[in-house]
């Protein structure tokens, strides 16, 4: 495959997925759906303008996973990451057992023999971490209880693809029991050395440069070392014979606590979308439509994928109740990871290789899997709202959401007498500024502190501008601030809006992009310097007459 033919499998794949994914959201569907549908087109069982065995495009659709993993590991601090590491540890090792042997049984019931049924268990095990972690993203639930706990079952399926692999190779021939101990002994050095070389690079090098004062005073600059090394922790893990989504995720947790990490987290979200647009279509290309069409098979597909996504989610929600999580956090859950995910693919090879399975099993295995996927976003909201639900009959003051805070936009010495004012009011207080060192110290007197671009409306979200009482605005740029109100405007409508005019013929501006309290720094200025000179005329008026009386 040469270079322009992959980029024209790339720009038929763009293209399409976009327009599909642009007609889904205008019909009330996901753009997943559209992206996923877009790829089952163009493949080679409709129109067959990209072969699905390029895998120059898998490897690109492979880097988006990553990112989106890295984006991901961004926003899990330390804190919430013992909340939940250990109990989701507990609940994928125990979703990814039952899974696998529950569905091995069933397929030997059906009809394959045992090694062929625990090839097909070890499948059906995992679940899509790009099409959930996007749909929870999109949804704003990635933070929910339950939207944290299928996260972490789905990084357990990814770390669980190494001795499934073994597993599988085991089972294609005779191995020797030395053999199969030193590979899984091997793949266990490798994920700890992996981990063991990201972490410090991501937490001994990393910060020093981001906080040195010539990186500090570049913004472009921290983001892209960022997401070097988020590029470079993908690679390395990959190297190693582990997922490079993993690796990713790995350097995105340890930059959690860095004070750019949500400025990172925004940047590279255009990024993200390209590269996961690409992954969608790519997965739906590897489906044969024409194949699925043929005679009664797309029937058998369907019962296989209800079966499925029934299956796994009751599967999954016992796990995640065996650990002692509540019932409807589990169910939630349950739902979210229903699916057959693409690391699935590399395990069905691996089969086919090891002659555990023919290529009728797998094409209909492929049809199964692309067909729950398409069902991701239905199913994470259907979570969603059974986690809702449950929250508002337990407590309605816990499902109202996070308590207001005021959010100062800008942290400058024009900020500080506002910043104060608010503290001084029993308010709660959140600033975004682009200044990681006065965020720092901000934090450190317990004011919840973004460094970012306010600009962004991801920012303004996790600042709570959206329950906020009131936004005040000191940026000195006058287009700058414009574009941040328009933001904050259609976020929050019935927000009152405090800002800053550095030029009064930048006011109409502000009047438009719907400030409610404008100050005028050029009237502010005339005031005071009127008064100034009010203050020293007295007093001059006053020398005047007392040098006329002396001369009478």
């Amino acid at each position: 495959m040469t270079g322009w033919e992959f980029v024209t499998d790339l720009v038929i794949l763009l293209s399409s997925a976009s327009l599909l994914a642009v007609i889904a959201e205008r019909i009330g569907l996901s753009a997943i759906i559209g992206a996923i549908v877009a790829g089952m087109l163009v493949g080679p069982g409709v129109l067959g303008w990209v072969r699905n065995d390029h895998l120059e495009v898998q490897y690109v659709a492979e880097f988006g996973v990553a990112l989106l993993l890295f984006t991901i590991g961004l926003e899990i601090t330390r804190d919430r990451l013992r909340a939940f590491g250990l109990p989701g540890a507990g609940a994928g090792i125990l979703q990814v057992s039952l899974t696998t042997i529950l569905a091995a049984v069933v397929a030997m019931l059906i009809g394959w023999d045992g090694a062929g049924a625990i090839a097909i268990g070890a499948m059906v095990a995992l679940s899509s971490t790009a099409a959930v972690a996007r749909s929870l993203t999109d949804g704003g639930h990635l933070e929910s209880a339950h939207g944290r706990m299928a996260i972490a079952m789905l990084l357990v399926q990814d770390l669980a693809i190494v001795p499934l692999v073994v597993l599988l190779a085991v089972l294609g021939g005779p191995v020797e029991v030395e053999q199969v101990a030193a590979e899984l002994g091997s793949a266990g050095v490798r994920m700890v050395a992996a981990v063991l070389i990201i972490g410090l690079i991501s937490v001994l090098l990393l910060p020093r440069l981001l906080q040195s004062s010539r990186v500090s005073g570049n913004r472009e600059l921290p983001v892209v070392l960022a997401v070097v090394t988020g590029i470079l922790a993908a690679w390395l893990s990959h190297e190693m014979g582990l997922s490079a989504a993993l690796g990713a995720f790995v350097a995105g947790l340890a930059l959690a606590n860095s004070p750019f990490a949500r400025q990172i987290r925004v940047d590279v979200t255009g990024l993200k979308a390209i590269f996961l647009t690409i992954f969608f279509a790519s997965i739906g290309s590897l489906a044969d439509l024409a194949w699925m069409l043929d005679g009664n098979r797309l029937f058998v597909i369907l019962l296989l994928a209800g079966l499925v996504i029934s299956g796994k989610t009751l599967l999954a929600a016992v796990s995640v109740r065996l650990i002692g999580i509540a019932p409807a956090t589990g169910l939630a859950a349950g739902i979210c990871v229903a699916q057959i995910g693409e690391f699935s693919f590399v395990l069905g090879g691996v089969a086919r290789a090891e002659g555990l399975l023919g290529d009728h099993t797998l094409n209909l295995f492929i049809g199964t899997s692309v067909v729950t996927l398409l069902f991701v976003p239905l199913m994470v909201n259907v979570a969603s709202r059974i986690a809702g639900q449950a929250r508002s009959s337990r407590s309605p003051v816990a499902a109202s959401g996070d308590a207001p805070r005021v959010v100062v936009i800008g942290i400058g010495p024009s900020a500080t007498q506002s910043i104060e004012l608010v503290s001084a009011s029993g308010h709660a207080l959140s600033v975004i500024d682009l200044n990681d060192r006065a965020v720092m110290r901000m934090r450190q007197e317990g004011v919840v502190g973004l460094v970012g671009d306010a600009r962004r409306e991801e920012m303004l979200l996790a600042a709570g501008v959206a329950l906020a009482p009131m936004v005040v605005v000191t940026l000195p740029d006058p287009v700058a601030t414009a574009a941040v109100v328009e933001r904050v405007r259609v976020l929050a409508p019935e927000t009152r809006i405090v800002a800053r005019c550095s030029y009064n013929r930048a006011e109409s501006l502000l009047r438009r992009a719907g400030v409610d309290d404008l100050i005028l720094e050029e009237d502010a200025v005339g005031d005071m310097l009127a008064q100034a000179v009010a203050d020293g005329l007295l007093p001059l008026a006053d020398a005047t007459e007392q040098s006329a009386d002396s001369s009478a």
